[in-house]
C-alpha cells in the first residue's frame, strides 16, 4: 500500500508539472506570437490554473480580420487533458465589431468553437466546430443560433455541415428587403488551395476557397423554401463556374425577392416570369453531379457560371460571384 500511494504521489506531481508547464508554454507562445503580429492586440494573457483544463485567459483581445475589427473583452483557449489535440475556444457574451462605419455590438449566447489537430501530419487541421445560441446586433434579435463543422476528407478538402437558424435581415449592418427570417440546413464539400496547420496563419499563406459542392441545402426564406444542389470551382480569373439546381415551389416570388434586394435586374424578373415552365424543363448542363427531376409542384432551376457571368437557362443574371484572393 505505501508503494502504491507512493507512485499514486509521483503520477500526481508528473500530471500537475505538465499541466503547469503546459500552462504557460502556451501562454508563452501566444504572447510571442501576438507580438509578432500587428493584426492580433492583447492587453493581458495568463494562465487559466482550473482544475480539468489545460490553457489559457486573454482579456483586451482585439483582431484585424478582413471585413473589419474584432473586439473581445474576454476569452479562453483551452485543451482537455483527456483530448489533448483538441483546442477549445469559448467567446464572451459580447464583442465590438466596426468594418468601418463604427462600432457595433454582437450579443453571442454560449458560443463555443473547437480545433482538432493531426500531430503526425504537421499539426493539420482534421477538424472543425463551432455553435452559438441566440444572437443579437446592437440589441435587436440577429438569429436563433448557428452551429458549423468541417471534417478533413483528403489534404485540402472537408466535408462540411453548416445550420443556420431564424437570420432575421432586417437586422444586418446593411439591412436586406427581403420577405421573412432565413433558415439554412445544408451539407456538401469544401475544397481549400491548401490544408489549414500553424504554418499557414500568414497573410500570405491562410488557405483560400477554390471550390465548393452543395450534395443537399434546404433554405427557407419567410414562408418560401426552396432545395439546393450543384458544385461551383474557381477558374483562372477566381471567378465562380459550374452549375447550381434550385428547386422550389416558390419561383417567382424568389426571383421577385432578389430583384427588390438589388441582386438581380427587376426587367430579368419580368422575362423570367413567362418563361419559368419552360426553363425548368431544360436539361442540366454536364457538372459531374445528378440532378434528379423535380418533385410535384416544384420547379428545377438551373443557374449557370461561366465566364464571369451567371445565367439562369438562356438568362444572363450578372457577374458571377468571385472566390477570395490573395
Amino acid at each position: 500500500m505505501r508503494r502504491l500511494l507512493l507512485w499514486l504521489t509521483v503520477l500526481a506531481l508528473l500530471l500537475g508539472g505538465l499541466w503547469l508547464g503546459g500552462e504557460s508554454l502556451l501562454a508563452r507562445e501566444l504572447r510571442r506570437y501576438a507580438a509578432q503580429d500587428p493584426a492580433i492586440q492583447v492587453g493581458a494573457l495568463h494562465e487559466m490554473r482550473r482544475p480539468g483544463r489545460i490553457g489559457v485567459s486573454a482579456a483586451g483581445v482585439e483582431l484585424m480580420l478582413p471585413t473589419g475589427r474584432l473586439a473581445l473583452p474576454e476569452t479562453e483557449l483551452w485543451l482537455s487533458p483527456l483530448h489533448p489535440t483538441t483546442l477549445r475556444l469559448d467567446l464572451p457574451a459580447s464583442a465590438a465589431f466596426d468594418t468601418g462605419c463604427g462600432p457595433r455590438m454582437l450579443g453571442l449566447t454560449d458560443t463555443h468553437a473547437g480545433l482538432r489537430l493531426r500531430p503526425l501530419a504537421g499539426a493539420e487541421v482534421g477538424a472543425f466546430d463551432t455553435r452559438s445560441g441566440p444572437l443579437t446586433l446592437d440589441g435587436a434579435p440577429l438569429a436563433q443560433g448557428f452551429d458549423a463543422r468541417a471534417d478533413l476528407a483528403e489534404p485540402g478538402i472537408y466535408d462540411v455541415t453548416l445550420t443556420l437558424r431564424e437570420l432575421a435581415p432586417e437586422a444586418l449592418a446593411d439591412p436586406l428587403p427581403l420577405p421573412g427570417k432565413l433558415n439554412l440546413a445544408a451539407r456538401g464539400r469544401l475544397w481549400l488551395d491548401r490544408t489549414p496547420s500553424p504554418l499557414t496563419l500568414t497573410p500570405e499563406t491562410m488557405p483560400l476557397p477554390v471550390g465548393l459542392r452543395l450534395d443537399g441545402a434546404e433554405l427557407t426564406l419567410g414562408r418560401l423554401s426552396a432545395r439546393i444542389r450543384g458544385e461551383i470551382r474557381a477558374d483562372a480569373q477566381g471567378r465562380a463556374e459550374g452549375v447550381l439546381a434550385v428547386y422550389t415551389p416558390d419561383a417567382r416570388p424568389f426571383l421577385d425577392a432578389a430583384a427588390e434586394a438589388g441582386l438581380i435586374p427587376r426587367k430579368i424578373v419580368v422575362l423570367a416570369g413567362t418563361m419559368l415552365r419552360n426553363i425548368s424543363e431544360l436539361p442540366m448542363p454536364a457538372a459531374g453531379m445528378d440532378f434528379p427531376a423535380p418533385a410535384a409542384g416544384e420547379l428545377r432551376l438551373p443557374l449557370r457560371m461561366a465566364e464571369g457571368k451567371i445565367s439562369l437557362g438562356p438568362l444572363t443574371l450578372g457577374p458571377a460571384p468571385t472566390f477570395p484572393r490573395r
